[in-house]
């Protein structure tokens, strides 16, 4: 097995549509790079009543600045602490039946947490965009944008060319299917959320604590101006004055 040069993919990966569409400054080393596309899917955190649904998300723009054309953040995502997110890529992949595909998410990504768990290969034959599964496991909220550079793909020659029933057979892969996130939708008990609530307890039970004292710093109060101020009986009561006059 024999993986692509940056020279070969330069070569010869427009020609036969290996992605769509093709820049070959995307090219790193050997790998090709790819980015964060339409939509995405984060699954809800723990206590979130909101619906939980794809995300669209917006296209990059470009704005003219003295006349160079610069590209604008696309639209934005958040994968909390702790929580699984489904992502598209925006480019479309078409792997040869001579070969494989390796993927693998960037290191600026990675050292935030972000862990690949959809698996690390591309079948012979795939067509469409790549899904990727991703788990938080980094201590704080990780921001994404579409047109952001997320992915790497790296292609390897096999023995020989693979024959149609050792191609891959599903349906290209255009969307995040409902399917597939119907099998991730319910709320996940990260330790950050177990953290959070935890805080939150904590806070209530601070709060009962100081409300509890209040009241018996009054009612200690009471009880003292009770026992220093006679009642209406006890001044009946008193005996009078002697007049030694």
């Amino acid at each position: 097995m024999t993986f692509w040069s940056g020279e070969k993919l330069a070569e010869t990966g427009e020609s036969i549509n290996l992605v769509t569409p093709f820049e070959p400054k995307q090219i790193d080393c050997s790998s090709y790079t790819l980015t964060l596309g339409p939509e995405c899917f984060v699954t809800p955190s723990f206590g979130d009543n909101e619906p939980n649904l794809k995300q669209q998300l917006d296209s990059v723009r470009t704005i003219t600045v003295g006349g160079e054309q610069l590209p604008l953040t696309g639209g934005e995502m958040i994968i909390p602490a702790g929580q699984f997110a489904f992502l598209l890529t925006e480019e479309v992949i078409k792997i040869p039946s001579n070969a494989m595909g390796f993927i693998s998410l960037k290191s600026h990504v990675k050292w935030k947490g972000l862990i690949n768990v959809s698996g690390f290969h591309v079948d012979p034959g795939f067509q469409g965009r790549l899904i990727y599964s991703v788990y938080n496991a980094g201590p704080s909220n990780i921001h994404l944008a579409r047109g952001e550079k997320l992915f790497l793909l790296w292609v390897a020659d096999l023995d020989q060319t693979s024959g149609e029933e050792y191609l891959y057979k599903k349906p290209p892969v255009g969307e995040i299917s409902l399917s597939l996130i119907s099998e991730v939708d319910r709320p996940l008990h990260s330790l950050q959320s177990l953290s959070e609530t935890v805080e939150k307890l904590r806070n209530e039970i601070s709060l009962l604590y100081r409300v509890l004292a209040a009241l018996g710093v009054i009612a200690g109060l009471a009880l003292a101006g009770w026992a220093l101020f006679p009642s209406g009986n006890d001044a009946n009561n008193k005996p009078a004055a002697i007049d030694g006059s």
